[in-house]
């Protein structure tokens, strides 16, 4: 039995309800997974400054790395998008920035349609990554959603419909940035629907942790 643990935002509401999702759908198994989590602490509010929020996460992912080498973890995923991207001092590669990436790359994504829940400022810098490593941002959308409460409900009620209501013929693929949004109950909707491929932080950092630990 594999033993994950995973860095997760102490403001973030969606990672676990996205890992029973995996569960309930058999696309994990509990005889050969078991994960921790440990929340991830910041000294600066989200709404007072963003990028500082985003590396004080960071900061703290040294303490809880720490933590979980006391639970003989064998493999650690940090589940923070932006922070993986704006933060230098970051040294876990299982971050969905690169999973993004690696996902883009293994489904042939060149061109996409980028939907964030960030600010403009941030939202660019997911493109900037995202265009570094060869995937044409054709369109970006950024929501601009600040509490956390307002991302789990837009994602888990609003977010399907949104996305097929504003997608346009030329966009492309689909990518969600932000482990925050949830998205693995309807990106296959989304997909038949629209007859295109869809990623998020979220289904490709699980599949890069279901790929490496199989």
């Amino acid at each position: 039995m594999r033993k994950i643990g995973l860095l997760i935002p102490r403001t973030n509401l969606t990672v676990e309800h996205e890992l029973q999702y995996l569960f309930n759908k058999n696309i994990l198994d509990c005889n050969n997974y078991v994960f921790y989590t440990a929340k991830l602490d910041y000294k600066t509010s989200y709404k007072e400054n963003k990028e500082q929020y985003l590396k004080d996460l960071a900061e703290d992912s040294k303490n809880k790395m720490e933590d979980l080498k006391y639970l003989d973890v064998d493999y650690v995923g940090y589940f923070c998008t932006s922070s993986a991207i704006v933060s230098e001092n970051l040294n876990i590669s299982n971050n969905p920035a690169e999973a993004l990436i690696e996902e883009a790359k293994l489904k042939n994504i060149k061109k996409c349609l980028l939907i964030t829940p960030y600010n403009d400022e941030l939202g660019s810098k997911v493109k900037e990554e995202l265009e570094s490593n060869y995937i044409n941002v054709n369109r970006m959308i950024n929501l601009n959603l600040i509490d956390t409460k307002d991302y789990f409900d837009f994602g888990k009620n609003r977010f399907e419909k949104f996305i097929i209501d504003n997608y346009r013929n030329d966009d492309g693929d689909i990518i969600i940035s932000c482990t925050n949004l949830p998205t693995l109950h309807f990106i296959s909707n989304v997909e038949k629907n629209l007859n295109v491929k869809v990623i998020s932080s979220n289904s490709s950092l699980f599949s890069k942790i279901i790929r490496e630990n199989l």
